[in-house]
Order: C-alpha cells, then structure tokens, then sequence
C-alpha cells in the first residue's frame, strides 16, 4: 500500500511554478514532452521527505519555503561585483564560462581563453534546436531532484571536447545567483575518444534566500580522462540540490572532488555508471559545516561490466548544531566480475550539538569482486591537542590546525597539484589558519 502524498504550501507553491513557467521554457516538442512526464512525476511525488529512503535524512520538503518563485535576471554590475568579492580559486589560471540565474552569460565569460579543440554553446539554444537530449543513467531514473531539474531547465553550457584533445587549461563553470528565487541550470561536458580535459565548478551567491537546483552530465569516451573540481560556497541562507551523473566508456577515467562550505541545506548527490571495461572512478570530497547548516553527500556507482575500479573517501567537519549526512551505495551487477569497490567516510564532531548521519551500502550480485566500505566518527585527539599546545599554540588556533590535517588527506587524493593548492589553500582560509 502506497502511502497518500501530503502536500504542503511549499510543494503547491512548486506545482503553481512548474504550470506556469513552461509557456516561457525553451525547447522542442519532445523535450516538451519530457517536460510534462517530469511535472507529472512531481505531481504523483511532491517534494521528498525524510519518508523517502533516499532522502531520510534531509528533507527538502521541510526547506523549501512557502513563496518561491523563478528567479529574475540579474544585475550584470552586481554580478561582477559577487565574482570579484567571491574568488575562490587563487592562483589558478583558467577559461571561465559564467551562468547566472539560470541563464548564460557570454559577457561575464571569457570564451577566448577556452583552447580551439573544445566548443561551447548554451543549453538554451541547443534546446531550441532539439539537440540537447536527457539520457539520465539507469541509475538516476525517477530522481525528483533530477526531474524537477528537468521540467524547469533554463539553460546552462554544453562543452564538447574533441577526440584525442589534451586540454590543458581548466575551464571553470561558474553558477552564480544574485537577488533570490529558484534558478534551474544543466549542463554537459563530453569529452570524446582520448580526450583529455579539467573542469572546475563553482557556486557562489549572495546572501538573499534562494533556491538553486543544477545539474551536470559527464560523457566520457573509450580512454579519455576528466578531472572535475566542485567548490560549493553558496550564500548562508541558500537551498541548493545539485546532482552530477557520468557515464564511463572503456579504460575511461574520472575523477570528482567536492568541497563543500556555506548554505544552509545542501545537497550534492551523483550518479555514476561504468559502460565499458577497465575503467576508473575516483570520488572524493571535503566539507565544512557550522551553525545550522545541513550537508548531505549522496553517490550511487553502478558497475554494470568487468574489471572496472571505483574508490570513494569523503571527509566531514561539522561545528555547532550543523548536521551532516553521507550516503553511498556501490552497485555491482551480475556480468561485472573482477570489480574493485572501496568507499570510506570519515566525520569530525567539534561540538556535542553537531550530527552525523552515515549510511554506506553494497549491493552485490557478483561473485568475483573485491568491494567493502567503512566509516568513522569522532573527536579531536585530546593527545595531540596536549601536543600542541604544550609548544606554546593556541587552543582555538591548535584545533583549526588538527581540521586542517585532517581534511588535507582527502584534497591529497586529487591528482591536478594545481588543484591541490588551491583547495588546501582554500581550506586554510576558510578555518583562519596561516598557509
């Protein structure tokens, strides 16, 4: 017996805004199409809760407030203003491809620096042309987040990088949102046969209460190689779902690091499928959280063929009342011998007050594989807190110390040394620690 869907005014507020808003939406007749399958699908649903097994620990329903509304366009001077103000990759140089409220904007981009073996172009006008298809993995399907996404898409970028291309150069995807309202972008990169290509994401946004769902499709062909950084630092009052689902190609690699600090519910969920053999995933991932604020890190990986490796290690700080959630699952098909599956998470309580909520699963239909996962929760280490501060340092200072240590393991299984940099320098800065 199903249990009956209760709507609330915020989930009325939502199905007011995806009837009205889709007169305005770009895109063809099929996509159209998807459109009312994903409003039809939310209609049945609503907003998930923590009735929902996969969202037991963060309801989106309680957050989502009463009145939201589409975002408007923002101000081009305030914008670059946010991007001035909010900088977070410090001595990385990189292409930079700007959305703002849901919208592209070429003017805050700088698209000459993007090498000439990779082409960008708005969602919005592939839309119109009938070119941009959602192909979510099997994995990802009926995902609310991902559906919501789908019925109120406003654009984001399309990156395609050609076949056997070394880009050197990262290009950043910057989302920023000024002024509140909800903003809904997608984008994809693809990256062809033996392509090779960084991708930096970036949130950022001002204080103001908004909504933001993204999401991002990684294609990665037969032996190409994607390096993905996501740095979320939304404003403080900010609702921000964000999904990445990527689908791997044979002797493919993909590596995906989140580091995530500010908004007060964020969730960052992925979705990742093996479709070709001996090919590797790395995902990995830093977060900060104090005050009130609710993170969750959500994955599923599915191993649907042979002899593919897929590694997980996340790392939590939390501060105050903040709670933090991480849930992973590992799927390992039937035809997908010689699977190697390791997930590791890993939290630090700083106050009694803070909450950690994780939950690791297997789901094993092989009988050829190595997989398992593990977790850990806990404290400082009073020793070494005694250590410190037995040399003269602080005990505030010698505890932001022993948080840095312990994040800096996970930044360290990022391969880009340019990255690593500028993560473990963005880390000190944000805890207060000399670098």
């Amino acid at each position: 017996m199903t249990n009956p869907v209760i709507k609330t005014a915020a989930d009325e507020a939502l199905e007011a805004v995806l009837k009205n808003a889709q007169g305005g939406l770009v895109g063809e007749a099929r996509f159209a199409s998807l459109r009312a399958d994903a409003i039809s699908l939310f209609e049945a649903e609503g907003l998930p809760n923590k009735r929902v097994e996969d969202w037991k620990y963060s309801d989106l329903k309680r957050m989502m407030p009463a009145d939201v509304a589409l975002s408007e366009p923002a101000d081009e001077a305030v914008l670059t203003s946010l991007l001035s103000e909010l900088n977070i990759l410090q001595g990385v140089d990189r292409a930079r491809i700007v959305l703002a409220n849901g919208a592209f904007m070429a003017s805050l981009s700088n698209l000459d620096k993007i090498d000439a073996s990779v082409s960008v172009k708005s969602v919005a006008e592939a839309l119109q042309a009938g070119t941009f298809v959602i192909d979510d993995p099997e994995v990802a399907k009926d995902d609310i987040a991902l559906s919501l996404n789908t019925a109120l898409l406003q654009d984001g970028v399309v990156i395609e990088v050609a076949e056997g291309a070394d880009v050197s150069m990262p290009i950043e995807i910057c989302n920023i949102v000024s002024g509140g309202g909800l903003s809904t972008v997608r984008s994809r990169v693809v990256a062809s046969k033996g392509a090779k290509v960084s991708i930096v994401e970036t949130f950022i946004g001002d204080e103001t209460a908004y909504q933001l769902n993204s999401a991002i499709d990684y294609r990665i062909a037969d032996e190409a190689e994607v390096h993905v950084m996501r740095l979320l630092r939304d404003g403080s009052e900010a609702v921000h779902v964000g999904s990445t689902t990527a689908i791997l190609g044979s002797q493919a690699r993909f590596e995906h690091f989140t580091m995530s600090t500010g908004s007060k519910f964020v969730r960052s969920q992925s979705f990742v499928r093996f479709e070709g053999e001996h090919s590797d995933a790395d995902l990995f991932g830093a977060t900060i959280a104090d005050g009130s604020q609710h993170s969750d890190i959500t994955l599923k990986v599915d191993h649907a063929v042979p002899h593919c490796n897929s590694k997980e290690q996340y790392r939590t700080v939390l501060d105050d009342k903040a709670e933090g959630v991480f849930q992973g699952k590992i799927f390992v098909r039937q035809p997908a011998q010689k699977t190697d599956g390791q997930m590791m998470s890993q939290a630090l309580l700083l106050s009694e007050d803070a909450a950690f909520y994780n939950k690791p699963e297997l789901e094993i239909f092989a009988d050829d594989v190595v997989c398992g996962h593990g977790a850990t929760c806990g404290e400082l280490d009073e020793d070494l807190l005694f250590y410190l501060r037995a040399r003269g340092i602080s005990h505030d200072y010698a505890k932001k110390m022993l948080v840095l240590a312990f994040l800096a393991e996970a930044v360290e299984n990022v391969s880009n040394e340019q990255f690593v940099e500028a993560l473990e320098a963005y880390i000190a800065d944000r805890l207060g620690v000399d670098h």
